[in-house]
């Protein structure tokens, strides 16, 4: 067989749809029409202008049918007009000149309405698809600016574009955001439930997808592919005819002249027509390829806005990261130089050697040394906690223990201290208390941060009160309470308390005007870390001027298993009190 030449096989071949094949047979039969009632007419008489009727035939054509079906009509009627209706008839000749002049004027009216018709229709056609267009772009742009979490917003898109270009042939829609590495990732799916070998070309399970998927992107240019189906027999093809293959595209979604994302959509082979404005801008836009393109760019406003506000929270948190180092510097430095200055002065005033010094004054400067020593250890052991627990390598170590015993290792600690000179502890802990599992020294150190905060803050002729008890169902839990009677904590600083470094604005201390509070702000938020870690709760009820209530609470397991609790027998002859509990010696861990 003889092949085309090239410059005719490079042109456009003209395809007619049936829907043209129909509107061209309404052209034949409205024509055909027209000229049985012209005929039927001059049988009954002379009507002037009886032509027209051909005109409305030609209208309705265009308004309802097309333009090429109203041209064809136009030409149609000027010919059997002249074939049936003019001397001589049946022939396409004129014998009276003056018949000419309502011939042309046939066919140039005809040509004209049908054309002003054809416009008009045209233009209510686009003006009904541009309101779709609107109100469809109006209802992502309310979904994503109506939008909490990222997550979700990204499926509410592939879900909403699949439902509005499911008519064109789309069987699913996929957003894809650069990785760690050089192939994209998955961020939200939508398809058809059945199309299997879709979802795996929008998963990217196949390499050579990731690789088409990873181009497109760093690229910036649409890909598309043919997607690989795998036929069983019975889904093979027979020689008269073959399996419709889908298509893939990863179409590359631009914001500020950077492209975010990519949007992969599989489908029929009549999903080209999506993508005639990118991948042929001489193929003109249709209504869904302008749709297509509206959301393509609003889905990338979505993620670039995304990506705005994941920088916007990285550079707050740099900068309260910032404002936390500040606060970290100024009070670690301001309570490390207060001992060390003390440690110096003390230092120096011993090693005069112009002033002799009493054994009173010397031990006097001596103690103010190992206090000021203790002092910089408590903040340094404070600083190595913190790190610790931020670290999540000071996990607890849980055992079995009586709450009473922890309290009483404390209170025995800050007897030997000297921290409890003058001061009373109420302690009562209920007789229903079991054994709890614990870390003992953390549990320690968080009683020990609370009962030193309540000491500080309380005037030395209140008591200070520790109770422990188990909570009502359903939940059953130990709760410790630690309560004082001092100066209290302002209701909207309750939470902020527990955060590291903060310290209560404008505290005054009635009792030591000339001595006001020190610390770091680290004692809270350790005991904080250590019942979190206990997967318990700690929080703070106060009174302003009347005092304050620390309250923690411990999980209390359900079932314990056989073996985990150590042996007692209850003896009601050898029943302490709790001050005796305080006194006896405790058991090595």
């Amino acid at each position: 067989m003889q092949r085309l030449p090239a410059w005719l096989a490079a042109l456009p071949r003209w395809r007619m749809s049936r829907d043209d094949l129909r509107g061209y047979g309404y052209a034949l039969l409205g024509v055909a029409g027209a000229s049985l009632a012209i005929a039927l007419v001059g049988k009954i008489g002379h009507v002037a202008n009886i032509s027209l009727l051909y005109l409305l035939v030609v209208l309705w054509l265009a308004a309802w049918v097309g333009r090429g079906p109203a041209i064809l009509a136009s030409v149609l009627a000027f010919l059997a007009y002249d074939f049936l209706f003019i001397p001589p008839l049946l022939r396409f000749t004129v014998d009276d000149p003056t018949e000419w002049l309502s011939l042309i004027a046939l066919l140039v009216t005809s040509l004209v309405t049908g054309q002003l018709a054809s416009a008009v229709r045209d233009r209510a056609r686009e003006a009904l698809q541009s309101q779709q267009r609107t109100a469809t772009l109006y209802g992502v742009a309310q979904l994503i600016a109506s939008a909490t979490d990222q997550g979700s917003l990204f499926d509410d898109l592939t879900q909403r574009m699949l439902k509005v270009f499911s008519p064109s042939g789309v069987t699913g829609v996929a957003i894809l955001l650069p990785g760690q590495g050089i192939y994209p990732v998955v961020r939200a799916l939508a398809a058809d439930p059945e199309a299997d070998a879709e979802r795996d070309a929008l998963h990217l399970t196949s390499q050579s997808y990731a690789a088409e998927a990873a181009w497109a992107l760093e690229h910036s240019e649409t890909v598309g592919d043919t997607i690989a189906h795998t036929l069983s027999r019975a889904d093979m093809p027979t020689p008269k005819s073959a399996p419709v293959e889908n298509l893939i595209y990863y179409i590359p979604l631009t914001s500020r002249q950077h492209t975010v994302g990519l949007l992969a959509i599989t489908g029929k082979p009549a999903i080209r027509t999506l993508l005639s404005p990118r991948t042929s801008p001489a193929a003109g836009s249709s209504g869904a390829s302008a749709l297509f393109a509206a959301c393509c760019d609003q889905v990338a406003l979505a993620i670039d806005r995304a990506i705005l506000q994941q920088q916007a929270i990285h550079a707050e948190a740099l900068d309260e990261s910032n404002q936390l180092k500040d606060v970290f510097l100024g009070s670690v430095t301001h309570d490390l130089r207060t001992p060390l200055a003390s440690i110096k002065a003390a230092v120096t005033s011993l090693l005069g050697a112009d002033v002799k010094w009493s054994e009173s004054e010397r031990r006097e400067f001596l103690e103010s040394i190992d206090e000021s020593a203790d002092r910089l250890n408590r903040l340094v052991g404070n600083l190595l906690d913190i790190s610790r627990q931020e670290a999540g390598v000071a996990t607890p170590e849980k055992d079995w223990y009586l709450i009473g015993d922890v309290i009483a290792t404390v209170l025995d600690r800050l007897e030997l201290a000297g921290q409890l000179q003058g001061r009373e502890v109420l302690v009562d802990v209920a007789d229903d208390v079991p054994l709890v599992p614990m870390d003992h020294t953390q549990i320690e150190q968080v009683l020990t941060n609370l009962l030193e905060n309540a000491l500080k803050y309380s005037p030395a002729d209140r008591p200070v009160r520790v109770s422990a008890a188990l909570t009502a169902e359903p939940e059953r839990e130990l709760e410790v309470r630690v309560k004082d009677e001092g100066v209290g904590v302002p209701a909207n600083e309750l939470h902020a308390i527990f955060d590291k470094f903060y310290r209560v604005h404008d505290v005054h201390l009635p009792w030591a005007s000339d001595r006001p509070p020190t610390g770091t702000g680290l004692g809270l938020a350790i005991s904080d870390n250590i019942i979190r870690a206990h997967e318990g709760r700690i929080w703070a009820e106060s009174t302003p001027g009347k005092g304050s209530t620390f309250i923690f609470r411990l999980p209390i397991p359900e079932e314990t298993p056989r073996g985990a609790l150590p042996d007692i027998v209850p003896d009601a002859e050898e029943t302490t009190t709790v001050a005796e509990a305080e006194e006896a010696p405790h058991a090595e861990r």
